[in-house]
């Protein structure tokens, strides 16, 4: 019995009471192993996400603003999206506003062009497209021929009519004194007080109303206070914009940089 003793001095219960502590030892090395690694790993994607922010940072240029910034519509005051070429408000068109225009020399031509971001007259309004209305005016002599052109939708109402009708695709007219041989319709002249109406939108009712709103031009010349040696006084054009139905909603300015119309309205 002292020589098994002897052999074995730990009994069978401490046996198993360091088998117990062995396996502990392992459960929490690794544990710590796991997190060590954990840890790395977290410490890795963190560097990775640095040299890629500092990457992106550096790709800007100075001064260069994030583009397509959504506008705030929950405000009155607009914050307006930045972009380079984005309008301000103090960049659109108010009614009451005039164009003039001079034909000068006895054969020459003017092109008069509104559009949306493109033109003689930007409105810079989701109801109008580009290349909306083109007006030509061509000198020829003493005589004056206009030609009307349109890309968009376009309501016209002549002097001495009545009722608006849906412009064509290219409408002609003359201003002199004989009657045009072309048999072009025939103005002695255009004045303000009865002028060529243009209404102007995006979608055009078979009723001929635009429900989406739209902008109206008048369209007038006045004569020159110099004349020709013949008499004759040169003719100068003017583009007035009487009206914009309802007007522009300056607290929606979409991604683009386009203003739509306040969409509270009577119809017209």
């Amino acid at each position: 019995m002292i020589f098994l003793q002897l052999i074995n001095p730990y009994s069978i219960e401490q046996i198993k009471s360091l088998e117990d502590k062995a396996n502990a030892y392992e459960t929490w090395v690794f544990i710590l192993v796991f997190l060590v690694v954990l840890l790395a790993l977290v410490s890795l994607l963190q560097r990775l996400a640095i040299v890629k922010l500092r990457k992106s940072h550096n790709l800007m240029k100075p001064g260069q603003k994030e583009k397509n910034i959504l506008a705030d519509v929950n405000t009155i005051t607009q914050t307006l999206p930045e972009g380079a070429h984005f309008p301000q408000l103090n960049e659109l068109l108010n009614t009451g506003l005039k164009f003039k225009f001079v034909v000068a020399g006895s054969s020459s031509e003017k092109t008069i062009l509104i559009g949306q971001t493109e033109g003689t007259i930007k409105t810079h309004s989701t109801e109008i497209t580009d290349y909306h209305l083109t007006i030509i005016i061509r000198k020829r002599g003493t005589s004056y021929h206009l030609e009307f052109r349109r890309e968009g939708k376009v309501l016209i109402l002549l002097p001495g009519s009545k009722q608006m009708t849906e412009m064509g695709a290219r409408e002609r007219f003359t201003i002199q004194k004989e009657e045009s041989e072309e048999e072009y319709p025939n103005f002695n002249s255009i004045e303000s007080n009865e002028p060529i109406r243009f209404r102007l939108g995006k979608v055009l009712t078979e009723d001929l109303k635009f429900p989406g709103g739209y902008f109206e031009f008048h369209f007038y010349t006045k004569n020159s206070e110099s004349s020709h040696l013949d008499g004759n006084k040169e003719k100068h054009f003017y583009l007035k914009l009487y009206k914009i139905y309802p007007g522009y909603n300056t607290a929606k300015q979409n991604k683009d940089g386009y203003f739509p119309m306040l969409e509270k309205f009577e119809t017209n």
